[in-house]
């Protein structure tokens, strides 16, 4: 069984390429992160007349039914030729669900391969101003404070020795409450890129210290998917040990 991974526009429809408009109008079984959005994505797509109506067996599998649907789904799979798989947005598996089901698949000795699409996080950094040839990417924050405190702390220990940026993705209902947590650790003046909702029309870009975006934080009212880089190459001015 071939699966191919398939990266999607983060939000722009038109950053689409030709290669994943071919491999997906060719699938004839698409696994999801959700069918609804991917429904969405196609009947873009279709009224563009970039392609035609699908005909495609959709399947959706995400965080919440993962445990409860792997087992058939990769039985069903298995007895297939192809497969693709795409997440609602971006690149599968990059802070999306998907990893169990490849893991799975090549102990099972399908072919995987993949047809490279954007992340959020790569395009942040490519606008962000921060230095980039270093980085560490740490998806989401853990909920609890507790737990996130002593990320934050072992992350500023790292980036003392490695010098790097530090690349999240967070919700913007936590970013003050986030922001505030990283001034006690990282110092409030390490700079950092805000970017919100990256290639979509309400796409933002806000460049400062942690202070100066904090504030922003604070009196705006944003929306939107964040990603958030802090630069951690420069000295550490952190009082938080």
């Amino acid at each position: 069984m071939k699966l191919t991974i398939v990266g999607l526009p983060i939000g722009n429809v038109e950053d689409i390429s030709e290669r994943v408009l071919r491999v997906l109008s060719e699938a004839k079984f698409i696994v999801c992160e959700d069918t609804r959005m991917f429904g969405n994505l196609w009947s873009k797509l279709t009224s563009l007349g970039k392609v035609q109506e699908k005909k495609a067996k959709l399947k959706f599998v995400n965080d919440f039914n993962e445990h409860r649907v792997l087992p058939s789904l990769l039985a069903e799979m298995n007895l297939l030729e192809e497969a693709v798989l795409v997440s609602d947005a971006g690149m599968p598996l990059i802070s999306d669900p998907g990893y169990k089901l490849v893991s799975e698949g090549l102990a099972l000795g399908w072919d995987v391969t993949v047809v490279p699409g954007p992340t959020a996080e790569s395009a942040a950094l490519a606008v962000s101003g921060l230095p980039t040839d270093k980085y560490m990417f740490l998806g989401f924050l853990p909920k609890k404070p507790g737990k996130r405190s002593e990320m934050l702390k072992y992350v500023k220990q790292m980036a003392e020795i490695m010098k790097f940026s530090a690349v999240f993705y967070e919700s913007t209902v936590r970013l003050e409450k986030i922001l505030a947590e990283m001034v006690v650790v990282f110092g409030g003046e390490t700079r950092v890129c805000l970017a919100l909702d990256m290639t979509k029309i309400s796409e933002k870009i806000f460049r400062g210290s942690i202070l100066e975006i904090l504030e922003i934080v604070r009196t705006r009212k944003l929306k939107g998917e964040a990603t958030l880089i802090l630069s951690l190459v420069d000295v550490l001015q952190g009082v938080s040990s």
